[in-house]
């Protein structure tokens, strides 16, 4: 069985730090807390990995070191190394069609817009990975996505942020087991 990649997309460096779009990035540094594991730099893949074993399953945690648009060289290489089925990936990133507090599962689909699935897509020439795409709502004007994306947000928000985290990685080890019901059945968002 093939290590499982989880991996969340955010922008690096200290001034994106907690920001909308690096909800994905905010969930794996969770996500080390809570399994008690370190990321490391790894130059070679472009990225921050950690493996760990979940319920007897190889997970390896990452995040990329690239910037968003750029994630799926990352991923590419990631998928190369550790030689990682399509299934077996899970994606966390932002997402602007959702609502603030609101937590969705996905199994391929589109982009939406967001141009660190658009680098995915085409470094790894699918679509058919999972996906936790926690809402960050929309600022309603089409002009205004790439300021919006890259800022904190108010505290409430920051809030409901942390609560969707908190509820991916309640359900986690679900779908890290392909009990893709078990975890959809107990999201709260």
């Amino acid at each position: 069985m093939s290590p499982f990649l989880i991996v969340g997309l955010g922008n690096p460096g200290s001034r994106y730090a907690n920001t909308r779009h690096n909800v994905g990035t905010d969930f794996v540094l969770e996500a080390e807390k809570k399994y008690s594991f370190k990321l490391e730099e790894k130059k070679n893949l472009k990225a921050f990995i950690s493996k760990v074993i979940l319920k007897e399953r190889e997970v390896i945690f990452s995040i990329p070191t690239v910037f968003m648009n750029h994630s799926g060289i990352s991923l590419k290489l990631l998928k190369e190394k550790y030689n990682i089925e399509i299934k077996d990936i899970l994606i966390i990133h932002d997402d602007l069609d959702l609502k603030v507090g609101k937590l969705k599962l996905k199994i391929g689909g589109g982009h939406g817009g967001h141009n660190g699935l658009k680098s995915i897509f085409e470094n790894l020439n699918s679509r058919d990975f999972k996906r936790i795409r926690i809402g960050i709502d929309h600022p309603g004007d089409k002009s205004k996505v790439n300021e919006y994306v890259i800022k904190k947000g108010n505290k409430e928000e920051r809030i409901s942020r942390i609560n969707c985290i908190d509820n991916g990685l309640e359900i986690l080890e679900h779908i890290v087991n392909e009990e893709w019901d078990t975890a959809l059945n107990n999201l709260k968002s």
